[in-house]
């Protein structure tokens, strides 16, 4: 719990808004846009776009990413282009990474070619 109250924390420093929820128990087949904070429990077949994403650990994205700012913990199938990214322990990556910012903890799988730049 410390762990999301801590991200929680750094998400909302990030953006005023409230987050948008995909819970463990929804199925979005089709494309996600935000212009906020969204976090993702559930599954999206479908590319999502916002300000700042985080992929729970029973999050499962089949689809590009495109955000300021990503937190992967779960699954992700397709391409990331994100300003800041970071994959934690037990996340599953297949696709190609294009980031300034990477931060990956020991035990993420990633499968994919990865573009960094630090500007």
């Amino acid at each position: 719990m410390e762990m999301y109250n801590n991200r929680k924390q750094t998400m909302s420093e990030n953006s005023k808004q409230d987050p948008s929820f995909v819970s463990s128990d929804i199925k979005v087949d089709g494309h996600i846009i935000s212009t906020g904070t969204i976090i993702i429990s559930g599954q999206v077949v479908g590319n999502v776009k916002a300000k700042n994403l985080t992929v729970e650990s029973s999050g499962k994205i089949t689809g590009n990413i495109n955000a300021d700012y990503t937190e992967l913990m779960g699954t992700q199938k397709g391409n990331i282009s994100s300003k800041k990214l970071s994959i934690f322990e037990g996340a599953k990556l297949k696709g190609n990474i294009k980031c300034d910012d990477l931060i990956v903890e020991h035990g993420a799988e990633i499968a994919g070619k990865v573009f960094t730049s630090n500007k």
